[in-house]
């Protein structure tokens, strides 16, 4: 098994210094998904500015392997204005 290391960077650098095995670049790939997951819902929540965010996935041998950039938003409509819009279509 391969050890993959997931560095985020969220406008500091935060190195994976553990790393985990997995059999393949797929498995890697899920654990990465997973954790930008629980990091996105967490921003979300408070409102932070995701928009430079990402993670880099290296090998033990320090070679990058997969760049997953985050992007997510989370837009108010205007209820009076919805409430118009859905008034003209009837």
């Amino acid at each position: 098994m391969t050890r993959y290391f997931f560095n985020l960077h969220d406008g500091i650098s935060l190195p994976d210094t553990i790393g985990s095995e997995h059999p393949d670049l797929l498995s890697a790939r899920s654990e990465a998904v997973e954790t930008i997951a629980e990091r996105l819902k967490g921003a979300l929540l408070k409102k932070a500015d995701i928009s430079s965010w990402l993670m880099n996935v290296t090998d033990e041998y320090g070679f990058t392997v997969m760049v997953l950039s985050f992007s997510a938003a989370v837009q108010f409509v205007d209820q009076p204005s919805l409430a118009a819009a859905r008034a003209a279509a009837e």
